[in-house]
């Protein structure tokens, strides 16, 4: 019952409506058209009371102006009760007067959520009216030659109406729709409206009779409000803000066309000789339409110029600001342009861990300091991502350095998220300025990426200075990127030589370690400390990888079908290919080549092992396959016995930094003893490296070391040579037996 509470109070008035409409005219019927009329006050009341609406204050006007109508029609129906004429203008229509103004005053708090533009556009779209009702209300009622107080009210009635509208209006626009609650005031509104409208029309041709359909317009309005106020709904008056700070097609078409509905009104209708009310009119609303849209163009302007998360300036201001900067450099030289390219370390990890709500309040955090860091002419830019540039319009060298120290010293600051985890931020900065005004903008911040690269490949949270040496570098590297994709999609550029790996004890081949070589069309042979790097920061490392194991694995068939026995390879793995697919892809070219998983070994040098969980979801699939994993130069990197443990790998590597010179240097030899006896006590066999020097494989056959490579053994050869070291006489069932135990 109290839920249906509304759709009863409906009923119940509409039903009492009609009644008075259907019903003949006299004392007792004009007051159920006051009953009908006070009742909503009474029914907004009690839906203030039940609902606690968000918009209290403005339904508790509402409620108030519905009551002074309510009291106003209690005194006109006393006087025609009586038998009396009602003054005009008396205390009945000044009531009137003031439910008008606050009836709309509380529709215009309801809708004031929904921000200036749904006013604007509501005055847009009335001023026509306005202009209209000027000849067809106001020019009447002065011409009627009533007194002065008379002709007051009946311009201010019909002008307090279009008031009434002009909240409506902006209710409409700047709200929500969706629910009943608004819907039902909005239609009791506009019954107000239509009411009076055609009741002054008709009190001017003085055509007007108490009790017919304009009298149940006139009941229609507290009906539909006190509805309102009783249903649920009334609670949310939600804003409509993808309308209101978006200027719609169909909202511009809208205001368009009222702008328009003046000159157009003019063309077909003469309403007196006197034109200033629609020309004011039509000025007054294509002024306001320009209002407007002023908002959405500032908006426009300003995001095509700037970053929608910090407020910086975008790449694109930026290179227009850049272009200026160069333009207004002096001639003699005396000072110049800086560009300080600066790169946020190790923001992934917080997107990653924290989430990307923690990176944004980051990014914002980040921003501020560097705008309060800068100087007051200096631009800050927002590129992207974690990417920012300082543009320093008018600076020396040594001044922009000290800008770099001074950003660096206040990013170093520790930063609280909103979760409470503090970040130490750190960027790796690079540094170009220039005094050439004829300088290229898009190379100058080319030059200082690259610079900012630098700083990043020496250790991070540092500022490195262009000049031209990093300049030839990065041409170096971009032809070494563009000529490798090229040789990677050539088959036969890019090839495979064979370490040969040796027992120590007896000297016979065990195994080779694939090592590959581009054979450069112009500066010839390559190895691979040259173009891996490039491969590795270029992302095409594995497009690299996956042709190494292939030839090798090709190789090591022919191999097999020359000497029928397998001879163990092994392939160097980059750690930027630990990911998912690096075990399906191994595993494929398996396949493929009908090699054992066994005959298999990948290399990972120590600093992969940084991430435990990484490998092992990496390597995982490998690992229980019966691939061999070797930890590739043991001692450079992440030294942790406990993490090599922890993986349980087969192999371990021992660097040449270890190796060389351990006959004469008894620290090298403690630690190359060390980690042989590490690795035969977690069930690992080693793997010496970088042997030149008959002394030291002496010493490494004394501390139990199985395995060694090296020039002193031999230097990298084809797939010829291998087979030659595998087809020695009286090498061949020997080598088979012994490489078992590296197998």
């Amino acid at each position: 019952m109290r839920t249906r509470l509304w759709w009863i109070y409906l009923v119940l008035t509409s039903l009492l409506a009609l009644a008075y409409v259907a019903l003949p005219l006299d004392a007792a019927t004009r007051w159920i058209y006051v009953l009908v009329n006070c009742s909503a006050p009474l029914a907004t009341w009690i839906g203030l009371v039940r609902h606690a609406p968000q918009r209290r204050a403005g339904w508790l006007v509402i409620a108030t102006g519905l009551a002074l109508s309510g009291i106003g029609d209690v005194i006109f129906a006393a006087h025609t009760a009586a038998g009396s004429e009602p003054p005009f203008p008396g205390l009945a229509d000044v009531l009137y007067l003031l439910a008008h103004l606050t009836i709309a005053a509380g529709t215009a708090m309801l809708a004031s959520r929904a921000g200036r533009s749904a006013f604007l556009d509501s005055a847009v779209i009335l001023a026509p009216l306005a202009s209209i009702a000027y000849p067809l209300v106001v020019q009447p009622a002065i011409s009627a030659g009533d007194s002065l107080t008379a002709t007051v009210f009946a311009i201010v009635i019909p002008s307090n109406t279009l008031i009434v509208v002009y909240c409506a209006l902006a209710l409409a626009l700047g709200i929500e729709l969706r629910t009943p609650g608004v819907r039902w005031l909005l239609a009791g509104l506009l019954a107000w409206f239509f009411s009076d409208a055609l009741y002054t029309h008709l009190s001017l041709s003085g055509t007007y009779t108490e009790g017919g359909l304009i009298d149940l317009g006139w009941m229609a309005m507290p009906i539909l409000i006190g509805t309102a106020g009783l249903h649920p709904s009334m609670v949310v008056t939600t804003p409509r803000r993808s309308a209101v700070n978006a200027l719609t097609l169909h909202r511009a078409l809208t205001l368009f066309g009222a702008a328009l509905l003046l000159p157009a009104v003019h063309l077909f209708w003469e309403p007196s000789p006197d034109d200033a009310p629609l020309i004011i009119g039509s000025v007054l609303s294509i002024a306001l339409v320009a209002l407007r849209l002023a908002t959405p163009i500032h908006q426009l302007a300003w995001r095509a110029g700037h970053d929608p998360l910090t407020g910086l300036v975008n790449r694109s201001l930026l290179m227009d600001r850049l272009a200026l900067s160069l333009g207004a450099l002096p001639c003699d030289r005396s000072t110049r342009v800086g560009l300080l390219f600066c790169d946020l370390d190790h923001f992934k990890n917080v997107n990653d861990s924290l989430g990307h709500d923690a990176g944004d309040q980051l990014l914002c955090e980040i921003s501020t300091r560097l705008k309060d860091t800068v100087r007051a002419g200096d631009v800050v830019c927002r590129l992207g991502g974690d990417e920012f540039v300082i543009l320093m319009p008018a600076v020396s060298d040594e001044e922009a350095e000290t800008i770099a120290a001074r950003v660096v010293g206040m990013l170093g600051r520790p930063i609280r998220l909103s979760d409470g985890t503090e970040f130490f931020p750190s960027l790796s900065i690079g540094l170009r300025t220039t005094d050439d005004p004829a300088a290229d903008p898009d190379v100058l911040m080319q030059d200082a990426d690259t610079a900012m690269y630098q700083a990043k490949a020496a250790g991070r949270g540092r500022m490195v200075r262009f000049d031209a040496e990093i300049r030839a570098e990065a041409a170096q590297r971009l032809r070494l990127d563009a000529d490798l994709r090229h040789a990677l999609a050539h088959p036969g550029e890019v090839f495979c030589v064979y370490q040969p790996v040796f027992r120590v004890d007896t000297g016979r081949l065990s195994s080779v370690e694939a090592l590959v070589r581009w054979q450069h069309p112009v500066d010839g042979i390559l190895p691979p400390a040259v173009f891996v790097p490039v491969a590795e920061a270029a992302g095409t490392i594995a497009q690299l990888f996956q042709v190494v194991l292939e030839q090798s694995l090709a190789e090591q068939r022919g191999w097999y079908n020359a000497t029928g026995r397998w001879i163990p390879v092994a392939v160097n793995l980059s750690p930027r290919q630990l990911d998912d697919g690096t075990a399906a892809l191994v595993l494929a070219a398996l396949e493929r080549n009908g090699t054992p998983a066994r005959q298999l070994t990948i290399e990972l040098t120590e600093t992969g092992l940084a991430e435990p969980h990484v490998v092992e979801a990496a390597l995982g699939p490998l690992r229980r396959a019966g691939v061999k994993i070797a930890v590739d130069d043991f001692g450079t990197g992440y030294s942790s016995m406990a993490r090599v443990a922890d993986h349980g790998w087969d192999i371990v590597k021992i660097d040449r930094a270890f190796v060389a010179g351990i006959h004469r240097d008894p620290a090298r030899r403690s630690l190359a003893d060390a980690m042989v006896g590490m690795a035969h006590a977690l069930g690992m066999v080693s793997v010496a490296e970088g042997v030149d020097n008959a002394a030291d494989l002496q010493v490494l056959s004394q501390l139990g070391c199985e395995y060694a490579q090296g020039y002193l053994l031999a230097h990298p050869v084809d797939a010829a040579g291998i087979l030659e070291f595998a087809s020695q006489p009286g090498v061949q069932a020997q080598a088979a037996a012994e490489s078992s135990l590296v197998n």
